[in-house]
């Protein structure tokens, strides 16, 4: 599989499945965790593996969350705003553009 389709799928599920079911992250000690942390985990564990597939499901948990995170969003209203979509797609489309470089990382 290719580093953009699951990326394109990552995001494509993470939305949906939070559209359903709209559950807020859990909280450790005061503490939020969010889907773009796992994310970074996953981009490193694909790396350190030379895991195509880790690493690119952990991009696209990235680029789901970046524009949320980018315009300090708060509810998930805020998730599914016009801004939050447009930036999701965007990301996207640099991602299509870089996928080869992104790709050479875990060759």
């Amino acid at each position: 599989m290719s580093l953009f389709f699951v990326v394109t799928i990552s995001v494509s599920v993470t939305r949906l499945v939070l559209y359903l079911f709209p559950v807020s992250s859990p909280t450790i000690l005061g503490f939020r965790i969010h889907h773009y942390m796992y994310g970074i985990l996953a981009v490193a564990l694909g790396l350190a593996s030379r895991n195509l597939l880790v690493y690119s499901v952990g991009i696209g948990l990235s680029i789901d969350e970046a524009t949320y995170l980018l315009m300090r969003g708060k509810s998930h209203r805020d998730n599914y705003s016009a801004i939050s979509l447009i930036g999701t797609g965007v990301l996207l489309v640099v991602t299509f553009l870089a996928r080869n470089a992104l790709a050479s990382f875990v060759r």
